[in-house]
């Protein structure tokens, strides 16, 4: 299709399909799309998720950005099947490139001509990325292991280290902000919509390493993210539910068998001893999303399994489990 022959013959300047999940964005959706607007890349293309936002935020996003393709959804698919939506569009239109991006952020007008510059048929490329109003990072890269199912690496709230100053190929990477080529997407398939939000950044990025694309972090890059903006920020029984039960899901399906066992065995004490903590805090209920997300992760309930009653938190803004 054409994305295969944009691809083939090195455009120069490859169209870009600017994929963004909005969910009740009212308050930062006006940055955001004025980071879009001014972007020196000629040839993108925004495509906006909104999932049921309640706030008036697709209103405001078709008044002040009828350039922007606006998908309205009926129900909230969460990160996941928003995302999806935004993806296949893309896909069925030929576009070669799809770059992930938070509605919670902004950025400079190179952003998408710096990506592009490094990415390739086979290499996804992710940018630096600031806490919202400061120069200290995010925890956008570092690296997972499989055998304990925790973080290594990843850098939060601190000054950028001479590591993560210079560009090189990186282990794993949240969606906040990520260019891909098309072709993964048919290589690997799309983010899995059982997990609904969290860890589907680091399920999709295990898969595509798998089949053999490299993910390169480009510090020229940069991107400022507003922490956890659409869905409450802290912790809420909502984030800790989908956390728990997604990290044991990944762990399940991509590390070894003998590997799950050890990894269940450390995961039930570390998961007694938090449940234990928020008890004593008063917090019963994360102590109850823990258990029940914790719960359902071995019983294998996936998809959108949690939504507490008034969903004030039900956000798919964030791609990612928060690291610190």
């Amino acid at each position: 299709g054409a994305a295969d022959h944009a691809m083939e013959h090195g455009c120069a300047r490859p169209p870009v399909a600017i994929v963004t999940v909005n969910y009740n964005g009212r308050p930062f959706i006006g940055e955001f799309l004025r980071s879009v607007a001014a972007l020196d890349y000629p040839a993108v293309r925004l495509i906006v998720v909104d999932c049921a936002s309640r706030d008036g935020s697709p209103d405001l996003i078709a008044r002040r950005a009828p350039w922007a393709v606006l998908l309205r959804c009926a129900d909230n698919l969460g990160f996941t099947g928003g995302s999806n939506l935004g993806i296949r569009w893309a896909l069925a239109r030929g576009f070669p490139y799809i770059l992930f991006l938070n509605n919670d952020t902004t950025f400079s007008p190179d952003l998408v001509s710096v990506l592009v510059a490094r990415a390739g048929p086979r290499t996804l490329v992710v940018p630096r990325v600031l806490l919202h109003g400061t120069e200290l990072m995010d925890d956008t890269v570092g690296e997972f292991d499989l055998r304990r199912g925790v973080w290594r690496n990843w850098v939060f709230g601190r000054p950028c280290p001479p590591e993560l100053s210079c560009q090189r190929e990186v282990a794993m990477a949240s969606l906040c902000c990520l260019l891909a080529p098309a072709s993964v997407f048919r290589h690997v398939g799309l983010l899995d919509e059982r997990l609904f939000m969290y860890y589907e950044d680091f399920d999709f990025i295990l898969r595509a390493r798998s089949a053999g694309y490299r993910l390169w972090y480009v510090p020229t890059a940069t991107v400022y993210h507003r922490k956890s903006a659409s869905s409450g920020g802290g912790e809420t029984p909502f984030k800790v539910y989908y956390a728990t039960r997604n990290r044991v899901a990944l762990v399940r399906r991509h590390g070894s068998r003998a590997g799950f066992v050890r990894f269940t065995l450390d995961f039930t004490v570390t998961r007694l001893l938090r449940t234990a903590q928020y008890v004593g805090t008063g917090r019963r209920d994360l102590a109850a999303a823990l258990l029940r997300g914790w719960l359902d992760a071995y019983r294998g309930c996936m998809g959108r399994t949690f939504l507490p009653p008034t969903a004030p938190d039900a956000g798919p803004g964030v791609g990612h489990a928060d690291r610190h």
